[in-house]
């Protein structure tokens, strides 16, 4: 196995060698079907895919929120459902915004809250920043930090909460003269960032998919909470706005379904998710 120098990079106010371990032969597969097996035991960590060094796993009580982006055709929503399914199976209360209304049906309708309209979306973040102030007072009543240290101590079992959204553009970078519209449009990219900013403690999660996530359609203060980034196959403007370079552009070949780069360098085959034969 060969170890080749990515790039350099500052993290955590450090600058860092980014290396990829790259077997002396082969490539990643192009399609690896999803099975259960691949479920990760471990606490709130969901299995994404195959790396060049084995399966790559995202650990939400680290890192709680996701944004997903890349061209049309790359697989976002695939990878989104499997993140979704996961989450599901793992005792998360999931809620869904889907603005396409095309690719959610049987177990998504079955375990999750699928929202179809702005209103719904603006009463499911209004309820997760209820839901976040009475966590508050049941952690500070037992003296807990986060969720984990609260169900350790009680022996309760409050779930995640999960908001994801399929098109978060389709949300945010509508064009309406209604004066109505563009208020509500405010108050869920508001309640939005308010979930980015303190979810953590309280077990509560962004997942957004996008294809462009520039300003006009995430805001910064959004944006800079998104933990996880993981961009699909992208021109090297798409992967600067994603991932803050261009690297997605070399490393994902054109057409490439479902090959992805995280922020950290990382380079997988995401599980192929298929809903035949889940209930």
């Amino acid at each position: 196995m060969n170890i080749s120098v990515i790039d350099f990079r500052w993290l955590d106010g450090k600058r860092k060698i980014l290396m990829r371990a790259i077997p002396a032969k082969g490539d990643l597969p192009s399609q690896i079907e999803w099975e259960d097996r691949y479920l990760s035991t471990k606490s709130f960590i969901l299995s994404l895919g195959e790396g060049y060094v084995g399966p790559v796993l995202i650990d939400l009580c680290v890192a709680p929120h996701i944004l997903l982006g890349g061209s049309t055709g790359s697989g976002k929503t695939n990878l989104l459902k499997l993140m979704v399914y996961q989450c599901v199976l793992k005792g998360a209360k999931v809620y869904i915004s889907d603005y396409k209304g095309l690719d959610f049906f049987g177990f998504f309708e079955e375990h999750c809250v699928l929202c179809y309209d702005w209103l719904e979306t603006k009463t499911v973040l209004e309820s997760l920043m209820e839901e976040k102030d009475r966590r508050l007072k049941l952690f500070r009543s037992v003296g807990a930090v986060n969720i984990d240290e609260y169900n350790e101590k009680t022996g309760e079992n409050l779930p995640r909460l999960i908001f994801a959204c399929d098109e978060y553009a389709q949300l945010t970078a509508q064009s309406t003269r209604r004066k109505e519209d563009k208020e509500l449009l405010m108050a869920i990219e508001y309640l939005t960032a308010s979930v980015a900013r303190l979810g953590r403690a309280f077990g509560i999660h962004l997942i957004l998919a996008t294809q462009r996530p520039d300003a006009d359609v995430l805001a910064g203060q959004i944006k800079v909470n998104m933990d996880y980034r993981i961009c699909g196959q992208a021109d090297a403007t798409l992967s600067t706005i994603i991932l803050g370079d261009g690297s997605a552009d070399t490393m994902i070949p054109k057409y490439m379904r479902g090959r992805f780069l995280m922020n950290d360098g990382t380079l997988f085959q995401a599980y192929l998710f298929s809903e035949i034969g889940r209930d």
